[in-house]
Protein backbone atom coordinates (compact mmCIF):
# COMPACT_ATOMS: atom_id res chain seq x y z
CA UNK A 1 0.00 0.00 0.00
CA UNK A 2 3.02 2.25 -1.09
CA UNK A 3 2.28 5.60 -1.87
CA UNK A 4 3.14 6.91 -5.37
CA UNK A 5 6.05 8.90 -5.56
CA UNK A 6 4.65 11.72 -8.00
CA UNK A 7 4.22 15.19 -6.65
CA UNK A 8 0.71 16.59 -5.97
CA UNK A 9 0.97 18.96 -9.71
CA UNK A 10 1.86 16.10 -11.61
CA UNK A 11 -1.07 13.91 -10.05
CA UNK A 12 -4.23 14.12 -11.68
CA UNK A 13 -7.42 13.22 -10.08
CA UNK A 14 -8.25 10.26 -11.99
CA UNK A 15 -4.42 9.23 -10.44
CA UNK A 16 -5.77 9.95 -6.50
CA UNK A 17 -9.07 7.83 -7.39
CA UNK A 18 -6.92 4.91 -9.33
CA UNK A 19 -4.63 5.04 -5.63
CA UNK A 20 -7.18 5.86 -3.20
CA UNK A 21 -9.16 2.43 -4.47
CA UNK A 22 -6.32 0.35 -4.61
CA UNK A 23 -5.11 1.62 -0.92
CA UNK A 24 -9.08 0.92 -0.11
CA UNK A 25 -9.82 -2.14 -1.48
CA UNK A 26 -6.58 -3.37 1.39
CA UNK A 27 -7.84 -1.35 3.99
CA UNK A 28 -11.54 -2.74 3.60
CA UNK A 29 -10.03 -6.25 3.58
CA UNK A 30 -8.02 -5.50 7.33
CA UNK A 31 -10.32 -6.48 10.96
CA UNK A 32 -12.52 -3.94 11.92
CA UNK A 33 -10.17 -2.66 14.73
CA UNK A 34 -7.09 -2.71 12.56
CA UNK A 35 -8.71 -0.65 10.20
CA UNK A 36 -8.11 3.06 11.94
CA UNK A 37 -4.45 2.59 12.55
CA UNK A 38 -3.97 1.17 8.75
CA UNK A 39 -5.57 4.15 7.44
CA UNK A 40 -3.84 6.75 9.34
CA UNK A 41 0.00 5.24 8.75
CA UNK A 42 -1.87 5.41 4.69
CA UNK A 43 -2.66 9.30 5.60
CA UNK A 44 0.84 9.59 7.10
CA UNK A 45 2.41 8.18 4.15
CA UNK A 46 0.52 10.25 1.86
CA UNK A 47 1.46 13.29 3.59
CA UNK A 48 4.99 12.78 3.72
CA UNK A 49 4.89 12.87 0.13
CA UNK A 50 3.19 15.84 -0.61
CA UNK A 51 0.22 13.94 -1.94
CA UNK A 52 -2.00 16.06 0.30
CA UNK A 53 -5.31 15.38 -2.31
CA UNK A 54 -4.61 12.02 -1.73
CA UNK A 55 -4.18 12.23 2.44
CA UNK A 56 -7.21 14.15 2.56
CA UNK A 57 -9.72 11.40 0.47
CA UNK A 58 -8.04 8.76 3.02
CA UNK A 59 -9.12 10.59 5.97
CA UNK A 60 -12.86 9.83 4.57
CA UNK A 61 -12.75 6.56 4.77
CA UNK A 62 -14.67 5.11 7.31
CA UNK A 63 -14.03 1.96 9.86
CA UNK A 64 -16.34 -0.88 8.58
CA UNK A 65 -18.62 -2.53 11.09
CA UNK A 66 -18.35 -6.53 11.55
CA UNK A 67 -21.28 -7.77 9.43
CA UNK A 68 -20.06 -4.40 6.59
CA UNK A 69 -16.78 -6.03 7.04
CA UNK A 70 -18.05 -9.90 6.24
CA UNK A 71 -19.74 -8.65 3.19
CA UNK A 72 -16.89 -7.16 1.94
CA UNK A 73 -14.83 -10.37 2.08
CA UNK A 74 -17.67 -11.98 0.31
CA UNK A 75 -17.52 -9.92 -2.48
CA UNK A 76 -13.74 -10.65 -2.70
CA UNK A 77 -13.92 -13.82 -2.30
CA UNK A 78 -17.46 -14.81 -4.30
CA UNK A 79 -17.63 -11.62 -6.55
CA UNK A 80 -19.40 -14.36 -9.15
CA UNK A 81 -22.11 -15.27 -6.99
CA UNK A 82 -23.19 -12.06 -5.47
CA UNK A 83 -23.54 -10.63 -8.88
CA UNK A 84 -25.63 -13.65 -9.78
CA UNK A 85 -27.44 -13.05 -6.77
CA UNK A 86 -28.01 -9.48 -7.30
CA UNK A 87 -29.01 -9.87 -11.18
CA UNK A 88 -32.02 -12.33 -9.42
CA UNK A 89 -33.85 -8.70 -8.65
CA UNK A 90 -34.29 -7.90 -12.89
CA UNK A 91 -35.77 -11.20 -12.97
CA UNK A 92 -37.65 -11.53 -10.16
CA UNK A 93 -39.08 -7.91 -11.22
CA UNK A 94 -39.80 -9.39 -14.58
CA UNK A 95 -41.79 -12.82 -13.64
CA UNK A 96 -43.80 -10.55 -11.21
CA UNK A 97 -44.43 -8.00 -13.87
CA UNK A 98 -45.38 -11.02 -16.10
CA UNK A 99 -47.81 -11.98 -13.49
CA UNK A 100 -45.21 -16.37 -13.41
CA UNK A 101 -46.25 -17.05 -10.36
CA UNK A 102 -44.38 -20.29 -10.77
CA UNK A 103 -40.92 -18.21 -12.38
CA UNK A 104 -41.55 -15.98 -9.18
CA UNK A 105 -41.34 -19.42 -7.21
CA UNK A 106 -38.05 -20.30 -8.82
CA UNK A 107 -35.96 -17.10 -8.18
CA UNK A 108 -37.29 -16.92 -4.95
CA UNK A 109 -35.87 -20.27 -4.00
CA UNK A 110 -32.78 -19.57 -6.30
CA UNK A 111 -31.99 -15.94 -4.40
CA UNK A 112 -32.33 -18.45 -0.88
CA UNK A 113 -30.01 -20.86 -2.03
CA UNK A 114 -27.58 -18.49 -3.38
CA UNK A 115 -28.55 -16.60 -0.10
CA UNK A 116 -27.65 -19.69 2.33
CA UNK A 117 -24.60 -20.26 0.49
CA UNK A 118 -22.71 -16.64 0.68
CA UNK A 119 -24.21 -17.06 4.79
CA UNK A 120 -22.34 -20.20 5.03
CA UNK A 121 -18.96 -18.68 3.17
CA UNK A 122 -19.09 -15.72 5.48
CA UNK A 123 -18.62 -17.84 7.92
CA UNK A 124 -15.83 -19.62 7.08
CA UNK A 125 -14.04 -16.71 6.00
CA UNK A 126 -14.95 -15.06 9.45
CA UNK A 127 -13.26 -18.26 10.79
CA UNK A 128 -9.95 -17.88 9.04
CA UNK A 129 -9.64 -14.62 10.92
CA UNK A 130 -10.48 -15.95 13.72
CA UNK A 131 -14.06 -13.86 14.04
CA UNK A 132 -16.76 -15.91 15.32
CA UNK A 133 -19.74 -14.71 13.33
CA UNK A 134 -22.27 -14.43 15.86
CA UNK A 135 -26.09 -14.53 15.15
CA UNK A 136 -26.67 -10.43 14.81
CA UNK A 137 -24.13 -10.03 12.50
CA UNK A 138 -25.11 -13.02 10.23
CA UNK A 139 -28.71 -11.47 10.42
CA UNK A 140 -27.25 -7.85 9.45
CA UNK A 141 -25.39 -9.64 6.50
CA UNK A 142 -28.96 -10.94 5.06
CA UNK A 143 -30.10 -7.79 5.77
CA UNK A 144 -27.66 -5.76 3.51
CA UNK A 145 -27.70 -8.61 0.63
CA UNK A 146 -32.21 -8.38 1.04
CA UNK A 147 -31.09 -4.61 0.75
CA UNK A 148 -28.89 -4.96 -2.23
CA UNK A 149 -31.48 -7.13 -3.61
CA UNK A 150 -34.09 -4.00 -3.60
CA UNK A 151 -32.34 -0.99 -3.93
CA UNK A 152 -29.59 -0.43 -6.61
CA UNK A 153 -27.88 2.03 -3.97
CA UNK A 154 -26.96 -0.92 -1.78
CA UNK A 155 -26.09 -2.87 -4.50
CA UNK A 156 -24.06 -0.50 -6.09
CA UNK A 157 -22.14 -0.11 -2.08
CA UNK A 158 -21.84 -3.89 -2.25
CA UNK A 159 -19.92 -3.75 -5.42
CA UNK A 160 -17.59 -1.08 -4.06
CA UNK A 161 -16.16 -3.88 -1.87
CA UNK A 162 -15.70 -0.72 0.59
CA UNK A 163 -19.09 -0.85 2.67
CA UNK A 164 -19.08 0.60 5.76
CA UNK A 165 -22.39 -0.59 7.77
CA UNK A 166 -25.43 -2.77 7.52
CA UNK A 167 -27.97 -2.29 4.96
CA UNK A 168 -31.84 -2.72 5.81
CA UNK A 169 -35.13 -1.90 3.34
CA UNK A 170 -38.04 -1.78 4.86
CA UNK A 171 -40.09 -1.72 2.13
CA UNK A 172 -41.55 -4.78 -0.06
CA UNK A 173 -38.65 -6.63 -1.47
CA UNK A 174 -38.66 -8.22 -4.43
CA UNK A 175 -39.68 -11.37 -2.76
CA UNK A 176 -43.20 -10.12 -2.33
CA UNK A 177 -45.32 -11.35 -5.65
CA UNK A 178 -48.22 -9.11 -6.54
CA UNK A 179 -50.29 -10.67 -9.58
CA UNK A 180 -50.50 -7.65 -11.98
CA UNK A 181 -54.03 -6.75 -12.83
CA UNK A 182 -55.22 -4.95 -15.78
CA UNK A 183 -56.71 -1.95 -15.02
CA UNK A 184 -60.58 -1.90 -15.90
CA UNK A 185 -61.53 0.37 -18.73
CA UNK A 186 -63.95 2.84 -17.83
CA UNK A 187 -67.07 2.18 -19.84
CA UNK A 188 -67.54 4.87 -22.37
CA UNK A 189 -70.28 7.08 -21.38
CA UNK A 190 -72.88 7.89 -23.88
CA UNK A 191 -74.01 10.88 -25.36
CA UNK A 192 -75.99 12.53 -22.47
CA UNK A 193 -79.35 13.53 -23.80
CA UNK A 194 -82.00 15.28 -22.40
CA UNK A 195 -83.63 13.92 -19.88
CA UNK A 196 -86.75 12.30 -20.57
CA UNK A 197 -90.03 12.36 -18.50
CA UNK A 198 -90.51 8.51 -19.15
CA UNK A 199 -90.86 6.22 -16.20
CA UNK A 200 -89.64 3.30 -17.81
CA UNK A 201 -86.19 4.70 -19.17
CA UNK A 202 -85.66 6.32 -15.92
CA UNK A 203 -85.85 2.86 -14.03
CA UNK A 204 -83.84 1.46 -16.74
CA UNK A 205 -80.92 3.93 -15.91
CA UNK A 206 -81.23 3.09 -12.26
CA UNK A 207 -80.64 -0.44 -12.73
CA UNK A 208 -77.68 -0.06 -15.98
CA UNK A 209 -76.01 2.05 -13.10
CA UNK A 210 -77.14 -0.62 -10.36
CA UNK A 211 -75.55 -3.27 -12.81
CA UNK A 212 -72.25 -1.07 -13.49
CA UNK A 213 -72.21 -0.94 -9.73
CA UNK A 214 -72.23 -4.25 -9.07
CA UNK A 215 -69.77 -5.34 -11.63
CA UNK A 216 -66.92 -2.96 -10.28
CA UNK A 217 -67.19 -4.21 -6.93
CA UNK A 218 -66.98 -8.06 -7.94
CA UNK A 219 -63.93 -6.88 -10.49
CA UNK A 220 -62.53 -5.55 -7.48
CA UNK A 221 -63.47 -8.31 -4.85
CA UNK A 222 -61.56 -10.50 -8.11
CA UNK A 223 -58.83 -8.99 -8.14
CA UNK A 224 -58.07 -8.76 -4.58
CA UNK A 225 -58.78 -12.56 -3.87
CA UNK A 226 -56.04 -13.01 -6.51
CA UNK A 227 -53.45 -11.17 -5.02
CA UNK A 228 -54.14 -12.67 -1.45
CA UNK A 229 -53.82 -16.19 -2.91
CA UNK A 230 -50.66 -14.95 -4.50
CA UNK A 231 -49.70 -13.48 -1.22
CA UNK A 232 -51.12 -16.52 0.77
CA UNK A 233 -48.74 -18.86 -1.59
CA UNK A 234 -45.34 -16.95 -1.12
CA UNK A 235 -45.95 -16.92 2.85
CA UNK A 236 -46.54 -20.41 2.82
CA UNK A 237 -43.36 -21.21 0.74
CA UNK A 238 -41.92 -18.92 3.52
CA UNK A 239 -43.46 -20.72 6.31
CA UNK A 240 -42.36 -24.13 4.85
CA UNK A 241 -38.68 -22.67 4.53
CA UNK A 242 -38.79 -21.11 7.99
CA UNK A 243 -40.28 -24.43 9.15
CA UNK A 244 -37.65 -26.52 8.01
CA UNK A 245 -34.75 -24.33 9.57
CA UNK A 246 -36.36 -24.56 12.73
CA UNK A 247 -36.48 -28.44 12.70
CA UNK A 248 -32.48 -28.12 11.48
CA UNK A 249 -31.86 -26.12 14.41
CA UNK A 250 -33.77 -28.21 16.54
CA UNK A 251 -32.34 -31.19 15.03
CA UNK A 252 -28.81 -29.69 15.97
CA UNK A 253 -29.71 -28.94 19.31
CA UNK A 254 -30.83 -32.23 19.99
CA UNK A 255 -27.45 -33.60 18.67
CA UNK A 256 -25.40 -31.01 20.74
CA UNK A 257 -27.18 -31.94 24.07
CA UNK A 258 -27.04 -35.78 23.26
CA UNK A 259 -23.09 -34.82 22.96
CA UNK A 260 -22.58 -32.85 25.84
CA UNK A 261 -24.31 -35.90 27.57
CA UNK A 262 -21.76 -38.02 26.29
CA UNK A 263 -18.94 -35.74 27.58
CA UNK A 264 -20.11 -35.81 30.96
CA UNK A 265 -20.62 -39.29 30.95
CA UNK A 266 -17.27 -39.64 30.08
CA UNK A 267 -16.13 -36.98 32.43
CA UNK A 268 -17.80 -38.67 35.35
CA UNK A 269 -15.80 -42.38 34.52
CA UNK A 270 -13.02 -40.04 34.54
CA UNK A 271 -13.27 -38.87 37.77
CA UNK A 272 -14.60 -41.92 38.98
CA UNK A 273 -11.39 -43.48 37.72
CA UNK A 274 -9.00 -40.69 39.20
CA UNK A 275 -10.39 -40.62 42.57
CA UNK A 276 -9.98 -44.34 42.45
CA UNK A 277 -6.70 -43.56 41.30
CA UNK A 278 -6.14 -41.46 44.45
CA UNK A 279 -7.54 -43.79 47.04
CA UNK A 280 -4.82 -46.25 45.65
CA UNK A 281 -2.07 -43.68 45.31
CA UNK A 282 -2.76 -42.93 49.18
CA UNK A 283 -2.96 -46.70 50.09
CA UNK A 284 0.41 -47.57 48.32
CA UNK A 285 1.46 -44.66 50.20
CA UNK A 286 0.51 -45.89 53.45
CA UNK A 287 2.13 -49.27 52.60
CA UNK A 288 5.21 -47.78 52.04
CA UNK A 289 5.49 -45.66 54.86
CA UNK A 290 4.46 -48.70 57.11
CA UNK A 291 7.50 -50.92 55.23
CA UNK A 292 10.08 -48.08 55.60
CA UNK A 293 9.17 -48.37 59.49
CA UNK A 294 9.60 -52.31 59.69
CA UNK A 295 12.76 -51.83 57.72
CA UNK A 296 14.39 -49.58 60.74
CA UNK A 297 13.12 -51.03 63.38
CA UNK A 298 14.77 -54.67 61.81
CA UNK A 299 18.14 -52.58 61.08
CA UNK A 300 18.06 -51.80 65.21
CA UNK A 301 17.46 -55.70 65.63
CA UNK A 302 20.23 -56.45 63.65
CA UNK A 303 22.18 -53.45 64.81
CA UNK A 304 21.56 -55.05 68.65
CA UNK A 305 22.13 -58.57 67.86
CA UNK A 306 25.60 -58.03 66.56
CA UNK A 307 26.31 -56.29 69.54
CA UNK A 308 25.31 -59.04 71.74
CA UNK A 309 26.87 -61.38 69.63
CA UNK A 310 30.47 -59.54 70.14
CA UNK A 311 30.01 -59.32 73.74
CA UNK A 312 29.68 -63.48 74.12
CA UNK A 313 32.68 -64.06 71.45
CA UNK A 314 35.09 -61.57 73.72
CA UNK A 315 34.35 -62.99 76.88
Amino acid sequence: MDAMSESPSRQSEADVERELGQIAYELYALLPESFTAARDDEVRKARAQGQQQLARALTQLRRPTQSAWVVNLLWRDQRQVIEDFLQLAEDLSHAQAQGSVEEFRRLTARRRELEAGLISRGHKLAEQAEVVLTTSIEREVRDTLAAALASTDVATEVRSGRLVKAASYGGFGPDTFVVPVPRAERPIKPERKVPTSSPRRKIDDIRARADQHARERREGAERRASEARAALEAAADTLADRSREAEAAKRHHGEALKGLEDLRARLLVVEEKATAAEQAARAAAQSRDLAEKEKEEALRTLARAEQDLVKLVGS
